[in-house]
């Protein structure tokens, strides 16, 4: 079965356009370095959905960003690393509106990473709905957001609503990434507008701890069946070094973890959620789908940095796949446990 046997797009050569805020990761370069401590960092281009529209592009597809940047220097920085990772950026809007935002990275002790973000008022989310060049909008393969969008700010929570909407009356895929802050709980009203997201998406690639979230299942099984019932034909679920899922037509491709040194995951979900869709507009077979993402996720953990740093190309993906470096193996979503 190929990938996309069950989620078609009207413009199958489109673009995977990305919404959302793009920012600047500030990194201290020293192992250990605290964002209170002294020190030099490394600078790098970020943001959930920019990172997304620059690995789509790297692993070989037409990609696009909407958002809004300013016209101080770490924006054009940002700005100008999309273009060179060949992500189309003729539909950002430049705005002297305010800056773009900053977030400090640092890994704890224990291994967890800590950020601290200096966003207030960014001009990235400041983004609307009236920013929304529509014939661009629908003409692309895939929409694709974070769920981060919906918590930002009430001109991007609109925008990316009413792109998601407006994508699916034109027969654009959505693909949606809930990016939940579990630890964090969720008011009654981000609850109903993630659900209100999720019944819009075709495609969504939750963590397992995300889905059990969402919809308050356990087991692997039980996480995919709910999260088909709220909407997404596609859904896929990553499990850190466990690998990945992908559960399409009631078929389901289960991925083993890989073993490679871990540098950095900032943006590995992110580059899984490009590799997914590339994937499915390239029509792979489920297994090879599953496949392709897992590595592409995996290999995103190996360097420091995200875009222009630590993305990884079509060619190093598939050379991985080549090693077979991990199980996968094809169950029937009815019999998963």
């Amino acid at each position: 079965m190929e990938a996309n046997a069950m989620v078609r797009s009207a413009n199958p050569a489109g673009r995977i356009l990305t919404l959302g805020e793009l920012l600047v990761d500030l990194i201290p370069l020293e192992d250990g370095g605290r964002i209170a401590a002294p020190g030099a960092v490394l600078k790098t281009a970020s943001g959930s959905a920019g990172i997304c529209a620059c690995a789509a592009a790297l692993l070989g597809a037409r990609s696009g960003f909407l958002g809004k940047v300013g016209v101080d220097a770490l924006s054009r920085m940002v700005y100008d690393t999309l273009v060179e990772a060949g992500v189309d950026c003729s539909r950002v809007v430049v705005s002297p509106e305010g800056q773009i935002g900053l977030a400090f990275l640092e890994y704890l002790p224990d291994g967890r990473r800590n950020y601290q973000y200096y966003r207030s008022g960014s001009v990235g989310s400041r983004y609307a709905a009236q920013d929304l060049d529509r014939a661009y909008l629908a003409g692309a393969y895939a929409l694709h957001f974070p769920g981060m969008l919906l918590e930002l700010s009430e001109p991007m929570r609109e925008a990316s609503m009413e792109a998601a909407r407006l994508a699916r009356e034109a027969g654009v895929l959505v693909s949606f990434d809930p990016n939940l802050r579990v630890e964090l709980g969720r008011s009654a009203e981000a609850e109903a507008r993630m659900m209100r997201a999720l019944s819009l998406a075709d495609v969504i690639a939750p963590t397992l701890e995300e889905g059990r979230a969402i919809t308050g299942r356990r087991s692997v099984g039980d996480v995919l069946r709910a999260l088909h019932a709220l909407g997404p034909s596609v859904v896929a679920l990553t499990r850190d070094k466990d690998g990945a899922v992908l559960s399409i037509g009631g078929q389901v491709a289960l991925c083993g973890g890989i073993d490679v040194p871990v540098a950095d995951p900032t943006g590995a979900g992110d580059t899984f959620d490009a590799a997914l869709l590339v994937a499915l507009q390239r029509g792979m077979a489920l297994e090879q789908a599953a496949l392709f993402a897992n590595c592409a996720g995996t290999l995103a953990v190996t360097r420091r940095g995200a875009i222009g740093m630590a993305l990884p190309t079509r060619e190093q993906v598939e050379a991985l796949m080549m090693q077979q470096p991990c199980t996968v193996e094809r169950v029937r979503l009815e019999e998963l446990e």
